[in-house]
């Protein structure tokens, strides 16, 4: 063997080691904020919080339906408002899913006053903390913008009389502002 083929050999079986890292693998999830207004209740907002990891070549909109309750009767209106890295390598993808009036998840719960956005820093616009209903906060916000911008009627359409009133409540916010 000669000593080009033997460092080869050498190369390839230091790359090849069981002890040598493994590459890092990014983990994506896709959380969901299934929300809507009870049947005859007082016009307040619920909401339940789901979470699914997202396998390989999965399509993140089918996998927020899945997560909402899959029954395409029962959802008005999904919107992918927002992703977000987490410490340790993980991706967050966050979707409102917006219930026809009486088809609310049982376990939702009344929204509470929301947060309003921190501040942020031009140069790093991800918030030094993330809270619960931040990304909540951030996608009812855009739901009120687009409603406000719903040239055609066919988003107004799809939430309802209802729905709608309750998103007009909303500061709007363009995708990406705070």
């Amino acid at each position: 063997m000669t000593v080009r083929a033997a460092i080869a050999v050498s190369l390839l079986a230091t790359v090849s080691t069981p002890s040598a890292p493994a590459p890092a693998v990014t983990r994506v999830a896709v959380e969901v904020f299934v929300v809507g207004l009870p049947p005859g209740g007082d016009g307040r907002l619920h909401f339940a919080r789901r979470e699914g990891a997202l396998e390989n070549g999965q399509d993140p909109d089918r996998r927020c339906r899945s997560l909402a309750g899959d029954d395409a009767e029962a959802i008005a209106a999904i919107h992918s408002t927002s992703w977000r890295w987490e410490p340790g390598g993980r991706i967050v993808l966050t979707y409102v899913a917006w219930m026809k009036d009486g088809r609310l998840d049982p376990d939702a719960r009344p929204l509470p006053p929301l947060p309003t956005p921190g501040p942020t820093d031009p140069l790093h616009p991800r918030p030094a903390e993330i809270r619960e209903l931040d990304p909540l906060a951030h996608g009812l916000r855009h739901l009120a913008f687009l409603v406000q911008r719903d040239h055609d009627g066919a988003l107004r359409r799809a939430l309802g009389g209802r729905a709608v009133a309750v998103l007009r409540a909303f500061e709007p916010e363009v995708a990406g502002e705070q």
